[in-house]
């Protein structure tokens, strides 16, 4: 299967990602780029390589990727602040703590991949109960839970009237495993349902959004296919714990909304608006995956549409083992050759998504992991020729051997940024 040798590629070039307290690497984002900043990350980066490992230990038995989840779990420990949130959370506004979908879908990970250690009869690192409880506790409870909306806020406004459904379905999922490994269901539960409640409250009903879910509870006019699609499993877990036929109902129309976008020559659609033509590009490589693995976490997986897609992304591999980030940066499709910068650079952040997707595709792939390739490739800087290299060492991009960009690889900072 090609699938197989892009893993064990994608599994090469991640270790160049890989240093003292995680995983490294610039990141690209709709919000904006954090270049300057390289250091490890504890945004939903560790979501896609703790679900990722998951998987192919589960296929495998490799004892190794147990190790790296402990390894993850003790590393997420260190990067925890005293209010629970952890430092250069915020992916593509990095380094900045409390990022969010970010923070409570990294912990649901977390719980799962601690679940998942024990069923393999591995105990959960010393400390990473407390990590979680320090968030749940100070985090979500003491900070973010907004008493008059009955759901979570983003930020630490008490009085903020607008909540963000992808990270109220992060939260809905922390809470639910929280309190199955806590013992302690009962006491979450009125949390639970207020933030379920208002995951049904913001879904558009009708409309050219019909079934979609805002970014943000009070936007009526914009929607990310890629973070709607997050609240899949939310709503497929609700649905199942309680037997509200309301749940299922809102993720079958979510469902529709987010197959609705995906491209027939792949990719998943950027924003879709209620009175405007849709944003198509740039088609993030990490999205489309993060939307596939949404679907069939909440069971429903079309076959079909994996095998399209995942050739789409397969085609976006380089040399090293990387991903593109994206196609059409500012060009719309079809895209620029040679590409935008922002669409070739390679985004941990982005890949570990397309990590878990090839690994759940791909689960009992023993192949070797390969050696990350060399990458020269021309790309565009402002319209603009240069040239973007890679190696096991370094990332950087050049004018006629003027440095735009350089960054060694496992450092926090790059050397050169004047992206």
């Amino acid at each position: 299967m090609p699938e197989a040798g892009a893993l064990a590629a994608l599994e090469g070039w991640l270790e160049t990602q890989h240093g003292a307290g995680g995983f490294y690497g610039p990141s690209v984002g709709l919000r904006g780029v954090s270049m300057a900043w390289c250091g490890p990350s504890h945004d939903w980066r560790w979501e896609g390589l703790l679900d990722g490992w998951i998987a192919l230990h589960r296929g495998t038995r490799n004892p190794a990727y147990l190790d790296r989840i402990e390894r993850a779990c003790r590393d997420l420990q260190s990067a925890q602040l005293a209010d629970g949130s952890f430092r250069n959370s915020s992916f593509d506004l990095n380094p900045l703590e409390g990022g969010m979908p970010h923070e409570p879908a990294v912990m649901a990970a977390v719980l799962r991949a601690g679940r998942y250690l024990r069923e393999a009869g591995r105990a959960w690192p010393e400390g990473s109960a407390s990590m979680v409880e320090r968030f749940v506790e100070e985090r979500l409870i003491k900070a973010l839970w907004n008493k008059t909306l009955r759901t979570f806020n983003n930020w630490l406004q008490s009085d903020f009237e607008v909540y963000s459904p992808p990270a109220v379905a992060a939260i809905v999922e922390t809470l639910f495993e929280y309190g199955g490994l806590a013992g302690t269901t009962e006491r979450w539960a009125p949390y639970i349902a207020g933030a379920a409640e208002s995951l049904l409250k913001s879904q558009f009903r009708d409309g050219p959004l019909a079934g979609a879910m805002p970014v943000t509870s009070t936007d009526r006019g914009t929607a990310s296919p890629y973070q709607a699609s997050r609240c899949l499993p939310a709503l497929a877990l609700l649905h199942r714990v309680t037997g509200d036929r309301r749940f299922g109902e809102c993720g079958e129309a979510l469902a529709g909304f987010v197959n609705g976008a995906f491209q027939d020559d792949g990719g998943i659609a950027c924003a879709m608006f209620a009175g405007r033509p849709h944003r198509v590009t740039p088609l993030f490589t990490g999205a489309t995956a993060g939307a596939l693995l949404a679907l069939n976490r909440s069971g429903r997986r079309d076959e079909a549409r994996w095998q399209r897609q995942i050739g789409w992304l397969l085609a976006l591999q380089s040399e090293s083992g990387g991903f593109d980030t994206a196609v059409g940066f500012g060009t719309g499709l079809p895209p620029r050759d040679p590409p935008d910068w922002r669409d070739a650079i390679p985004v941990c952040g982005w890949t570990a998504h397309v990590f878990a997707l090839l690994a759940n595709r791909t689960a009992t792939n023993t192949s070797q992991r390969r050696e990350a390739g060399k990458v020269s490739r021309e790309v565009l800087v402002r319209g603009r020729p240069a040239e973007m290299t890679e190696d096991a060492d370094s990332l950087a991009i050049r004018r006629r051997g003027e440095p735009l960009f350089v960054w060694r690889k496992r450092t926090s900072w790059a050397d050169v940024d004047l992206l």
